[in-house]
């Protein structure tokens, strides 16, 4: 009997415990217990995350407008070299890390196209409004009849534009920010 139990044991020993991978990674409860203490539970950003240096952490409810679906595991897996995110390859497998990327896909932030107006005509009306001081100058494009859909849009005022005077804008304006101004300029689109 003794040597039965000894080897029930030793063979419960071997078999690796249920993780929450083997399971279904619930990525609301991963994010929850790893991401949520510098991007809070929300995804907006916490009194942690805003405190964070060289950088803060980043709104991930408008992760939308600058991240694809493809980027978001390698950001999570590898982190952001030059800001505050680890990389959380040695934390969590494969699975947690896809099941974290569809998790933050899911968070939601409202654009208000009246800050978005108010912030383009005091960041962005010298060069890209009609009547703009730098417009003929630096011969930026009319916003209203732009081509770039929000994706693009997000894109190029976050990392800016290359061969252009359009420089990076992420130091200058915050994620949820750059999502009221592409409201607004989708909202006046012809």
């Amino acid at each position: 009997m003794k040597w039965f139990l000894l080897i029930v044991v030793a063979m419960m020993l071997m078999i690796p415990l249920e993780t929450p991978a083997a399971s279904g990674a619930d990525g609301k409860q991963i994010f929850k217990n790893y991401c949520a203490k510098c991007h809070a539970e929300d995804g907006s950003v916490s009194e942690y995350g805003r405190n964070i240096r060289p950088k803060p952490a980043r709104d991930l409810r408008t992760n939308r407008l600058f991240v694809a679906p493809r980027e978001l595991p390698i950001i999570i897996k590898y982190g952001v070299y030059g800001r505050g995110m680890p990389k959380w390859e040695d934390i969590l497998n494969e699975e947690e890390i896809l099941a974290v990327a569809e998790y933050v896909r899911t968070l939601k932030y409202s654009p208000d196209i009246k800050a978005g107006e108010t912030l383009f005509k005091e960041k962005c009306f010298a060069c890209h409004g009609k009547d703009g001081p730098a417009k003929k100058i630096f011969k930026a494009p009319d916003l209203d009849m732009s081509p770039l859909q929000a994706f693009d849009m997000g894109r190029v005022i976050r990392f800016g534009r290359h061969g252009t005077i359009m420089s990076p804008k992420e130091d200058l304006l915050t994620n949820p920010m750059i999502a009221d101004i592409i409201e607004y300029l989708q909202s006046i689109k012809k």
